[in-house]
């Protein structure tokens, strides 16, 4: 009988500084909410990413970006915008995901997004 192991490794933690750099730019959001990858993301795949994702994407200018000041001068730079579902600070201060109107990708159809888009609007 032969065992096997395997270890694998959570992609999330590769961004840590995206949600640390967010708690620290919105304490009174981390504080009230708890903050999660849902704030860019749509789904459970990382690159899948809602409007505020995006435009955060393009705001930094680099895949992945680690500077925590650079971080939190691009939240602060999309934080007036908005798409079909509100302006995301808005959203964000109520305890709603920022974006729940997804980018058209395939989660967007899916029954979990659409229950969980009922739920956060």
């Amino acid at each position: 009988m032969r065992v096997v192991f395997a270890a694998f490794e959570r992609q999330s933690d590769a961004r840590r500084n995206y949600n640390k750099s967010f708690d620290s730019t919105y304490p009174d959001i981390a504080k009230s909410n708890k903050t999660t990858c849902h704030v860019c993301h749509i789904g459970d795949n990382k690159k899948n990413r809602n409007h505020y994702g995006e435009a955060l994407r393009k705001e930094l200018k680099v895949p992945k970006g680690s500077d925590e000041q650079k971080i939190k001068e691009a939240f602060k730079a999309i934080e007036d915008g908005e798409c079909k579902t509100g302006k995301w600070k808005g959203r964000l201060d109520d305890g709603k995901v920022s974006c729940a109107c997804g980018n058209g990708g395939p989660e967007t159809s899916s029954d979990i997004f659409r229950q969980l888009n009922r739920e956060n609007r």
